[in-house]
């Protein structure tokens, strides 16, 4: 499927990461403050692949965002901060609508607001955790980079919501830090074949979630 892509930058399913971005009430579920059109069936998608991931052992790490109007200059996007400081009720510590949706986390795990603002990680099992950023990008001013290198991640396998923002910021960042990346594109909203095509030009991996799990399976099953 990559064969056309370089030796710096062919995935290798086997080192990869499942890397979920903003899944979270307040963005997916139908008639939540920051609803995306197609969230929801893209939570669906990406739960999918988290239980594959899960099976297979390998890393997954679920991306959150957090707004506290009162450290706002800090973690809530410039364009936004106005929004929550007049009162908008968007993915707030402590609330339903931050928590990640339950398509992709165990049930009864709860997403610990106050740690995660700290930036340290929440760990869910010893290869899957919850981390916050603080911004679109996933590896700026957070301990992702540190995470995947200490379990010998090379590709970035990149899910959730919004393409035009923490998506594809996220991707440049991982090629940034020499990380093959591979967009599910089926379990990502907002993707357009533009995009696509943007993203093919960096050699970043774009392939549906079917295609993904088969070749998985040809290197993490006996």
């Amino acid at each position: 499927m990559f064969s056309h892509f370089s030796k710096y930058t062919r995935p290798e399913p086997e080192k990869s990461a499942l890397i979920t971005i903003d899944l979270q009430n307040d963005f997916v579920l139908p008639g939540a403050p920051a609803e995306g059109e197609g969230a929801a069936r893209v939570a669906a998608m990406t739960g999918a692949m988290v239980q594959y991931y899960r099976e297979c052992g390998l890393p997954i790490v679920h991306i959150v965002r957090i707004y506290s109007p009162e450290n706002n200059a800090v973690n809530v996007d410039a364009c936004r901060r106005e929004a929550i400081e007049n009162g908008l009720q968007l993915v707030l510590p402590g609330t339903d609508g931050m928590q990640p949706v339950s398509d992709i986390i165990p049930e009864g795990v709860v997403a610990d607001g106050e740690l995660l603002l700290t930036g340290k990680p929440q760990r869910i099992s010893a290869t899957e955790h919850i981390l916050y950023k603080p911004r679109w990008g996933s590896f700026y001013e957070t301990k992702l980079d540190v995470m995947l290198r200490e379990q010998g991640v090379t590709t970035a396998v990149i899910a959730g919501t919004w393409f035009a923002n923490c998506i594809r910021t996220t991707i440049y960042e991982a090629t940034a830090r020499e990380y093959r990346v591979v967009a599910l594109r089926d379990a990502i909203a907002g993707i357009h074949q533009a995009g696509e095509a943007d993203l093919e030009k960096i050699q970043c991996g774009v392939c549906n979630c079917a295609e993904w799990r088969e070749l998985l399976s040809t290197v993490t099953r006996p």
